[in-house]
């Protein structure tokens, strides 16, 4: 789907050092370009990070390129090879890979070839009737190149066994198409929350998914994932790695339910059995007075905690002051290290500690844990994680043997043996909602770890009644589920919403007039002064 072109001098050079037979230097060069084009395509579709977008890098195997960007010549020399030789490389390195790390290179194209997406569009430079009919083209495609991307993202489904591998290795998602549409336009042209790479990795995802609804009739297949810690991930773009305001555009109207504090609430369940362990006849509230203050009143303990983390002269927004709080608490709570001070790993890549990388400054991040509530908070988290690798030891000892819950060097990690016991629980849990939710004649729409998207919405007291099934069931009382509306995506566009909304107040206005009333105030025509 990228298509890579190389500056003539790249295939001069080529041509030169292998003149014969004909025509083999262009063979050689397209397809070292189409497989590298391929790469790229996948690496846009796992999604860039913040400092790659930035930097305009893509995480792609610099090994698999060699290995499958083909050789030239009687010698058969990779030719991945020779043009880095020879001054012609397409690509560059600006951060090598690790096999010790399973990490892939980050590379970035050379200024000898450029690249041309069909998943993006500028609209940048046009007049808003120019970019409307730009991006309808867009969205449109045709079935041709729309083919083309689901035969490039599903090869499995060419052949005969398609129908079972369709249930064996995808769920499927019904998405409204309208809605998205709609979101992309808005995102190109009236959006203004967006920089300019947010709005192309938006509407690169976006027209993936159109792509592939226009094939199938409004379905997405996501390719699912397993982990070896008990979730199931998807492949690529899905409704768990997109946005949540593309995801909300791409469901359109429906309801989503997730766990309330879930990695923390799950943690809480065994406060019990760590008094009657530890402090028999001692109270749960006593003894986790400050995880349980986070789980019933969180909104006041964030506000706190805000107030003396953030003063008024700190560069983070206030909306977005309370998300990173809300990070700093589940880092802490699978264990992030208090130290502001990294460590290279043993590939000699620099780390730092999650905390740092969320919370950002400085004195901001020291005054975080040196909060009281966030120091007593830790302690108690501290106590439980203790706990549950004094059971592992107990009652689960080949968990420490399991290479996927130890360290680089070999030892056993406390963090990744919590967030696997957390995520098998937090799984059997969901399977316990969706159940239910099946049950009460609502369909499951998509699911997101600790969430599950639903076509309706649960009443309060069928809501209250899931929660207690599920308590019941897995013994922890502290499982609550969070509710939030999605509302599909309004194409109209916002001021003839506005003007809409001025024609009904001054239609009122005016038979209020005819019935002989005279309002107090200035109408919507009047002026203020």
């Amino acid at each position: 789907m990228i298509k890579l072109t190389p500056k003539p001098e790249v295939l001069e050079a080529l041509r030169k050092a292998f003149p014969t037979p004909p025509k083999s230097a262009e063979k050689a060069l397209a397809k070292y370009c189409k497989v590298l084009g391929a790469m790229l395509f996948d690496a846009l579709q796992r999604g860039q990070a913040e400092d790659e977008r930035k930097l305009n890098l893509y995480s792609i195997s610099t090994s698999a390129l060699a290995n499958k960007g083909g050789q030239i010549g009687k010698k058969k020399q990779r030719l991945h090879s020779w043009l880095a030789e020879n001054g012609c490389a397409l690509v560059q390195w600006e951060d090598k890979g690790s096999n010790i790390k399973g990490t892939v290179s980050k590379v970035k194209l050379t200024k000898l070839v450029s690249m041309e997406d069909p998943m993006s569009i500028n609209t940048q430079a046009m007049t808003d009737e120019q970019a409307e009919r730009e991006i309808d083209a867009f969205l449109t495609g045709d079935d041709e190149s729309n083919k083309e991307l689901f035969d490039l993202l599903y090869p499995e489904l060419s052949g005969d066994d398609a129908e079972d591998l369709l249930g064996e290795l995808f769920d499927q998602v019904k998405v409204d198409v309208e809605s998205l549409s709609a979101y992309v336009t808005w995102v190109n042209t009236k959006s203004d929350k967006f920089d300019a790479k947010q709005k192309k990795s938006r509407t690169r995802q976006a027209k993936t998914i159109l792509a592939v609804c226009a094939h199938t009739g409004g379905i997405y297949l996501q390719r699912r994932k397993p982990s070896a810690f008990g979730r199931t991930y998807y492949e690529g773009v899905s409704v768990q790695s997109v946005p949540k305001d593309l995801r909300k555009a791409m469901l359109g109207n429906c309801w989503e339910y997730d766990m309330r504090s879930s990695v923390i609430a799950w943690k809480m369940g065994y406060g019990w059995k760590w008094i009657a362990q530890h402090k028999p006849g001692a109270s749960v509230r006593d003894e986790f007075k400050a995880t349980l203050n986070y789980l019933e009143d969180k909104k006041d303990l964030m506000h706190t905690v805000r107030l003396y983390t953030f003063l008024d002269e700190s560069n983070v927004r206030r909306d977005q002051q309370l998300d990173l709080l809300k990070q700093a608490f589940t880092a802490v709570s699978f264990g992030a290290r208090l130290t502001t001070k990294g460590w290279q790993d043993t590939g000699g890549t620099w780390q730092n500690p999650a905390l740092v990388s969320i919370i950002k400054n400085p004195e901001e991040r020291a005054r975080f844990v040196k909060d009281p509530s966030v120091l007593a908070f830790i302690q108690e988290q501290n106590k439980l994680d203790d706990w549950l690798i004094e059971q592992v030891k107990k009652e689960r000892p080949q968990y420490l043997r399991d290479p996927n819950l130890q360290t680089i060097s070999g030892r056993p990690s406390k963090a990744k043996i919590v967030a696997y016991l957390y995520q098998n629980n937090e799984t059997h849990a969901m399977d316990i909602v969706r159940a239910a939710v099946e049950a009460s004649d609502r369909k499951v729409l998509a699911n997101i770890h600790d969430a599950v998207v639903i076509d309706k919405r649960l009443g309060a007291e069928l809501k209250a009644k899931i929660e207690l099934l599920m308590q019941e069931e897995t013994g922890n009382p502290y499982w609550r589920l969070g509710q939030t509306q999605y509302e599909r995506f309004n194409s109209t566009p916002k001021e003839v919403l506005d003007e809409e909304q001025l024609h009904r107040q001054r239609m009122a206005q005016l038979e209020a007039k005819a019935q002989g009333y005279e309002p107090k105030f200035a109408t919507v025509d009047d002026k203020v002064v």
